[in-house]
């Protein structure tokens, strides 16, 4: 398959391309390892659910906790310095899981490298806006997506198959090869310089200024509030995944199947995000929101009522399911490029994934609740009629916006 012309402008200009690429690996670093991870708390170390629950919140607590401080570094020092550093960075803290020689420093080892990755998200956001020409952001923002998703496909399921021939400790060892790899793909690089700041700012006020933005940008201030309750919805359903597979009768081998069936869908739906129209992004989030909100209803409605749905239907739907996230996801980050300032967009892109995993953090506690009252197809039908409400809201707030 030929390359779209947006897709085919973008990388003919060096700056993208070579973003892109260093995203290859970078990206990949982020999923490598995972299962090895896994394989050294649980099958070495014999360690049980609570590891694992401390494992994922390593995860994601460093975009609530660091990932705002470190943004106004972001925004200050130049933008290839922050991606070849924090990369290098990654590969230290990643060789040093060789020799941790327990869970807990294993454990702080992850944090590390979660807030190491909550620079450079940041960072890559900014050198996006600082290198795209603004018709072709959504592409930018479609690549980077794709890339992200194949990963998630692909990292995992590499981890696994290096783990039959390495121990974990070498997987580790593989996996800060790429993020090396990572830092010298990003050494080409060049960005124009930005302006700096000519006022001094307070910590405060500079911690602040990405929040601000939101206040100032309705556009801006809307997209979070949409991204972070559809993330919510999602939340409330996806762990559990594998439990609904076991509810409709089907084997562990399912879930390899479907998780890859998401992110194939992710793949496609990013191709298909860029093409909406850019002049609305909303519209394309509330697409996004809609068809989720219709697949994941169909899936929870059919193992409810006991329909005995046929596992091709099941990964249809997962695609589905994993394509829509695209549509929201790139408009959302194209929104943030259009409407931030050059100078505080590392603290707004943090300033959102903070109030994104905030939220989204509650999501799988009160799927549970749900769940252990009503059954886990009823979290599925819970996730399915915030989406769709969701999307009715958006509907009615696009209908109320003032014609320019």
């Amino acid at each position: 398959m030929r390359a779209a012309p947006g897709y085919r402008t973008l990388l003919a200009l060096p700056a993208p391309r070579w973003l892109a690429l260093a995203s290859l690996p970078a990206d990949f670093a982020d999923w490598l390892d995972y299962a090895a991870v896994v394989a050294l708390l649980v099958f070495t170390w014999q360690q049980g659910p609570l590891a694992l629950a401390l494992f994922a919140l390593c995860l994601a607590l460093p975009y609530l906790t660091a990932g705002p401080v470190l943004a106004i570094y972001v925004d200050r020092l130049p933008l290839r310095r922050v991606l070849f550093w924090s990369n290098l960075a990654r590969a230290l803290a990643t060789s040093a899981l060789l020799i941790a020689p327990n869970t807990a420093v294993v454990l702080l080892l992850v944090f590390v490298r979660g807030c190491i990755d909550s620079a450079f998200n940041p960072a890559r956001q900014s050198a996006i806006q600082a290198s795209t020409p603004a018709d072709l952001l959504p592409h930018a923002n479609a690549l980077h997506h794709a890339i992200n998703q194949g990963s998630k496909i692909l990292g995992p399921a590499l981890g696994g198959l290096l783990l039959t021939a390495l121990s974990p400790q070498g997987v580790f060892a593989v996996n800060a090869g790429f993020s090396l790899l990572a830092a010298l793909l990003v050494l080409p690089l060049q960005l124009a310089s930005r302006q700096p700041t000519t006022t001094p700012e307070r910590f405060s006020v500079a911690l602040l200024a990405g929040v601000s933005e939101f206040g100032r940008s309705r556009l801006l201030l809307t997209a979070l509030v949409f991204s972070a309750i559809a993330f919510f919805a999602f939340f409330l359903y996806d762990t559990f995944i594998a439990l609904l597979l076991d509810d409709l009768g089907y084997g562990p081998s399912a879930l390899g199947f479907s998780l890859a069936c998401s992110g194939l869908g992710g793949l496609l739906g990013a191709v298909l995000a860029a093409r909406m129209p850019p002049e609305n992004p909303l519209a394309s989030m509330i697409s996004g929101a809609l068809i989720a909100g219709l697949a994941v209803g169909a899936l929870g409605l059919g193992a409810a009522l006991e329909l005995g749905l046929p596992l091709p239907a099941y990964l249809a739907l997962m695609a589905v399911m994993g394509g829509s996230t695209a549509f929201m996801l790139v408009p959302y980050r194209t929104i943030i490029q259009t409407e931030t300032p050059p100078d505080r967009i590392a603290r707004v892109s943090a300033a959102g994934e903070a109030v994104t995993t905030a939220i989204m953090l509650s999501g799988p506690f009160v799927g549970s609740f749900i769940a252990t009252l009503w059954g886990n197809a009823a979290a599925f039908i819970a996730g399915a009629c915030v989406l769709l409400l969701l999307a009715f809201a958006g509907l009615v707030i696009l209908a109320l916006r003032p014609r320019p």
